[in-house]
């Protein structure tokens, strides 16, 4: 609503200046009483008015923009989400919930009608005791004989003229309140603080990322209170496979944004090649470091396209060759069209594993020298958690990656494990070895195999 700045606020304003002044001056003209009597009615309608409708909608005014916000929310639930929400029993209430949201906005709506329902009220009486005004002003002045019946009518008749342009400006004055709302929530964004500060003249990102280097880093988010990693080292070689589990909100995903620099470290040092990754801008650390998130975004487009969004020019053999890696192959050759077959919004048509082998392909095929697999099997169930988690690391072998994960399984695959509590590492080595002694791998273990995430006699 920026906009409305200059076109309902400034242009009513001015021109509401222009046309009332003009007009007070040609009726002082012809009849200085009547063009006291106009300029104390417009001030009154051009000033007065707009700040007692202003102050009624004031309240309205700050609450519309965010009842508008509910709503809209409300409606994308209902519309995104109606078979998840009619299986789990919950459509009815989350109708409920929309049907309230829009109560409240259209209770906001008419408070902000009436407010400007009573400018107008307000200066219509003004306009018609202002005109009665100047009337008994014109009407002495013919009887004395200082103007003529001719003038008369036009002193009679110019304010109605110059109050069509106050008239509108009860409702500049809401837009005005509106507009400034809508300026404050754009300078919170502008204002937030930036997680990353990037530099001046970055440098040349490095050949080869490698080694990828943490050293004492602790990072944490703003308004948090303690890092969410502290005192953290790790060293990533070519072909170098790392797992990162713990407990929710131990630092895994905290340590994923730093590596690719959408955070960066409050101490310690981050080195890609021995190159300090502050010095690069966020774009090259991105080339070097890529992701494969639990909520990769899949574009309402078809299997092709969402691929080609890792590297355009890849060819068909490419694009074969990273879903075939991703054990997605033979079903992507069994779909109507092919590669060309639609998707859905948000990945629609897809199922959970399917969505995420998508994602594991397009990152596959960008050829990222480092990998990061933030809890790619998250809202999966077991079965199909186990079965992903295995074919990425059959996917990954020979490439640096981190993958970072509360399940277990298949980690007996990666060369290093590092077991996050509270942001700290708290035991690491070969996943064999640590499955092998007390600590806090062997508790995570033993919890799952209680749940019957993992079975009884395994190892791993």
């Amino acid at each position: 609503a920026l906009q409305d700045y200059w076109l309902r606020w400034l242009l009513p304003v001015g021109t509401a200046v222009l046309v009332g002044t003009g007009s007070v001056v040609f009726t002082a003209w012809l009849l200085p009483g009547a063009g006291l009597v106009l300029a104390v009615g417009l001030l009154l309608a051009g000033v007065g008015v707009p700040l007692v409708s202003g102050a009624c909608a004031r309240s309205a005014e700050r609450r519309l923009a965010p009842a508008r916000g509910e709503l809209a929310t409300r409606v994308a639930d209902l519309l995104t989400g109606t078979a998840e929400l009619t299986v789990a029993g919950a459509l009815a209430d989350r109708k409920a919930r929309a049907r309230d949201a829009d109560g409240v906005l259209t209770r906001i709506a008419s408070r902000g009608a009436a407010a400007a329902g009573l400018g107008g009220g307000l200066s219509a009486l003004v306009c018609g005791v202002t005109v009665v005004g100047a009337a008994f002003a014109g009407a002495g002045a013919v009887a004395d004989g200082r103007l003529s019946g001719v003038a008369m009518a036009v002193v009679v008749l110019t304010p109605l003229a110059a109050f069509e342009a106050v008239a509108g400006l009860p409702l500049a004055v809401q837009y005005r309140q509106r507009v400034r709302r809508s300026a404050e929530r754009v300078y919170e964004v502008i204002d937030a603080p930036v997680p990353v500060a990037e530099p001046a003249e970055p440098q040349e990102p490095p050949v080869s990322p490698f080694p990828l280097r943490l050293t004492g880093l602790a990072a944490r988010h703003d308004g948090q209170e303690r890092d969410a990693l502290h005192g953290l080292d790790l060293t990533l070689e070519a072909g170098r496979r790392i797992a990162v589990i713990g407990p929710s909100g131990s630092g895994k995903t905290t340590l994923a944004q730093v590596l690719l620099r959408f955070l960066d470290p409050r101490h310690g040092a981050y080195t890609l090649g021995g190159t300090d990754a502050r010095a690069l801008d966020g774009d090259g650390v991105r080339r070097l470091v890529g992701l494969c998130a639990q909520d990769a975004h899949i574009f309402d487009s078809s299997v092709r396209e969402n691929l080609r969004l890792a590297r355009t020019g890849a060819s068909e053999e490419q694009l074969r060759e990273a879903l075939a890696a991703a054990r997605l192959l033979h079903w992507a050759d069994g779909l109507p069209d092919g590669l060309d077959t639609l998707v859905g919004e948000h990945g629609q048509r897809l199922s959970g594993g399917q969505r995420q082998r998508l994602a594991l392909a397009r990152a596959l095929l960008a050829d990222f020298p480092v990998l990061v697999l933030d809890e790619p099997a998250e809202h999966l169930d077991l079965a199909t958690a186990d079965a992903l988690t295995a074919d990425l690391l059959a996917a990954t072998e020979g490439r640096a990656t981190v993958l970072i994960t509360h399940r277990l399984a298949g980690l007996e695959a990666v060369d290093e494990v590092l077991v996050l509590d509270r942001g700290a590492v708290v035991q690491r080595g070969a996943y064999a070895e640590l499955a092998a002694v007390e600590g806090p791998l062997r508790n995570l273990l033993e919890r799952e195999r209680r749940a019957g995430a993992i079975p009884a006699d395994s190892t791993s």
